[in-house]
């Protein structure tokens, strides 16, 4: 009787001291999870998004339309970072390699490197960042009718300043060549006021939370991130075609 009850405590002994291992493990398992989903990928913003409806439409393009590499850029002209992104910002640029010293414009260098060589192509969606840039977001996508909208989008995030002032970014896309009576019909015609709120909400359905976001094949790219952590996902991406 001795040796059953003995044996029938070192069981139950064995079974907590199991037990008590397993909820140790998934603690550890739990703390690394959460970690991992609020440093999104422990520091490096982005995340691969299964079944999302990425849809070009009528979006201004950059690039060969069969390039394998397609990059949403979901920006709004009156975003700091969304300038800093694409080279233009010099004070949203130094915050940035304030934290990070190897920081380096992302868009510039993609537009070098991938959509030139026709590894890429840029598609441009609008969604409501500091919701200052509207009008010029009109006029470029009027521009865009002229294929002109690239050097406007350029232009506008070099002269951020002024990106509320629809006069002043009216005469930025005369000096790009815009032909005056083309703008001038299609900015009286009214015809993309409604396409501000439908890119928005698009993007939001998105799960687009902040200006700018990127889309690479589906791979999501959080903020002004450097110029890196791109290459390494297009890198990835032609690899594994």
């Amino acid at each position: 009787m001795g040796d059953e009850i003995k044996g029938i405590v070192n069981d139950k002994f064995l079974d907590r001291k199991a037990s008590n291992k397993v909820m140790s493990i998934s603690a550890v398992i739990f703390v690394i999870a959460m970690v991992g989903l609020f440093t999104q990928g422990f520091g490096i913003l982005k995340d691969k998004d299964v079944g999302i409806n990425l849809t070009i439409g009528d979006a201004p393009v950059l690039g060969n339309l069969d390039a394998p590499i397609t990059i949403f850029e979901f920006s709004d002209f009156s975003c700091p970072f969304c300038a800093a992104a694409n080279g233009y910002n010099e004070e949203a640029i130094a915050l940035l390699k304030k934290s990070d010293v190897n920081w380096e414009a992302a868009m510039p260098k993609v537009i070098e490197e991938y959509v030139k060589t026709g590894k890429a192509k840029i598609v441009f969606k609008y969604a409501r960042g500091h919701g200052t840039g509207q009008s010029a977001q009109i006029i470029g996508w009027c521009l865009n009718e002229q294929g002109l909208f690239w050097e406007f989008h350029d232009a506008a995030f070099a002269n951020q300043g002024d990106i509320s002032n629809f006069d002043k970014m009216k005469q930025v896309a005369l000096s790009l060549g815009a032909d005056k009576n083309l703008l001038d019909s299609c900015l009286s015609s009214n015809k993309y006021n409604s396409k501000l709120n439908e890119d928005d909400n698009y993007s939001k359905g998105l799960g687009v939370s902040g200006t700018p976001t990127f889309f690479v094949n589906g791979d999501k790219i959080e903020g002004a991130q450097s110029f890196s952590v791109f290459k390494e996902v297009i890198d990835n991406t032609l690899n594994y075609r």
